[in-house]
């Protein structure tokens, strides 16, 4: 059993399958960066349509009337065409263009979050996985040695040097493990498929042992606080998009009127300016509502950074909690399995009692998965603070 316990520590030291390239695969799965794509499109085309109109707002009228009047022997015919173009003169759509390019940057960092807890979720599932399947092997191979213990005490037992009560207790508790072990399998396949959901035809990998980047590094990416931020400033640009509603539009036409009215003086140009001033005393209450909401939103930034902060720190403790158990336990463990040796073969020789082998028993066993245990603790700590100070979560 302790070569088990040096395997799965030893294994732990390597990457075999790249856990990133494991949740990117489970990203594209999900379809997050095409979900996000197709709303950057739209929102720029929004933006586009903004920018366009600033200085291309372009209407186009035409008629055509046909006019027969009582003194008149033939009708006469009257055919207008006009241009016009709105001017935002005072450049005030250019808010609505930063307030949706805001949008567009708040959405994305919010994807990031999306992304970081997709990992968050994957990487525990992992970790619990690893676990599973060590403890599977360290059972089975538990069972195996007491299996074939169980043959000799067996032998034993036909010559009368041990108890037929005693070999049934140990029959019993070799099947309840038995049973122990069928679950744990199969709570190892549906695992296993819960993972291939997300990431099909993708190897299961292992997680880091050690960390390797700064709590600097960590900090600096923080998806939710930008987020925050980027919608802080949509809210303020559409506060002073509407602070400035009342300022005025110019619109610039030209017409045409082509007249055959044999009273008129015949066919006429024309070139008109307007200016449009919106009076809409609500807007100016709006927009000191969404500067409020806006200072609101800048007010969490301090917090959200403290939450980050508070984030790194459980991450290093639990890894440093881990660590620092395992040294102990591994430190300790040739005691537990030379102690467990050592009544082993007193209980063949009868010197101990089933109860007194079975308590070693558990109690090596309990050493052993707690171990197991700590190291996938270990291993998921560093892996969440590596990947995240990275920065590869959020390509």
């Amino acid at each position: 059993m302790l070569k088990i316990i040096w395997i799965s520590i030893t294994l732990s030291l390597f990457l075999q399958a790249d856990v990133i390239n494991f949740y990117k695969s489970a990203v594209q799965n999900l379809q997050y960066d095409k979900a996000y794509s197709l709303y950057k499109q739209s929102a720029t085309l929004s933006k586009d349509a903004l920018v366009y109109s600033q200085y291309a707002d372009l209407s186009l009228d035409a008629s055509y009337t046909n006019t027969k009047a009582k003194l008149l022997q033939n009708s006469f015919n009257t055919s207008d065409i006009a241009i016009s173009d709105t001017l935002d003169i005072f450049n005030k759509k250019s808010y609505l263009i930063d307030a949706i390019a805001s949008d567009i940057k708040s959405q994305r960092y919010l994807l990031q979050n999306k992304k970081e807890q997709l990992f968050h979720t994957l990487v525990s599932m992992i970790a619990l996985y690893h676990a599973l399947n060590q403890k599977i092997m360290l059972n089975q191979q538990l069972y195996d040695e007491q299996k074939s213990l169980y043959d000799k005490l067996f032998i034993l037992q036909e010559h009368g040097a041990i108890s037929k009560l005693d070999l049934l207790r140990f029959k019993n508790t070799l099947t309840q493990l038995q049973t122990k072990i069928i679950r744990q399998k199969n709570n190892l396949a549906k695992m296993d498929k819960q993972l291939n959901l997300y990431a099909p035809k993708q190897n299961i990998p292992n997680l880091d042992s050690k960390i390797r980047y700064s709590k600097k590094l960590f900090l600096s990416h923080n998806p939710l606080s930008n987020a925050n931020e980027a919608m802080a400033e949509k809210s303020l640009a559409e506060a002073k998009a509407l602070g400035d509603n009342y300022l005025p539009e110019l619109t610039v036409g030209m017409a045409y009127q082509k007249l055959d009215d044999p009273t008129s003086y015949g066919n006429n140009y024309s070139f008109n300016l307007a200016l449009h001033i919106p009076l809409n005393s609500s807007d100016q209450k709006e927009a000191e509502a969404l500067k409020a909401k806006a200072l609101s939103q800048e007010s969490h930034k301090i917090e959200l950074q403290l939450q980050r902060e508070n984030q790194y720190i459980a991450l290093l403790q639990n890894y440093e909690s881990a660590n620092k158990q395992l040294q102990v336990l591994q430190s300790n463990l040739n005691d537990y399995i030379q102690s467990q040796q050592t009544v082993k073969a007193a209980f063949v020789k009868q010197y101990v009692d089933f109860n007194s082998y079975l308590q070693v028993l558990s109690q090596t066993l309990h050493i052993q998965e707690q171990i197991i245990d700590l190291q996938q603790q270990r291993n998921q700590n560093a892996t969440f603070i590596n990947s995240i100070a990275a920065g590869v979560l959020y390509e």
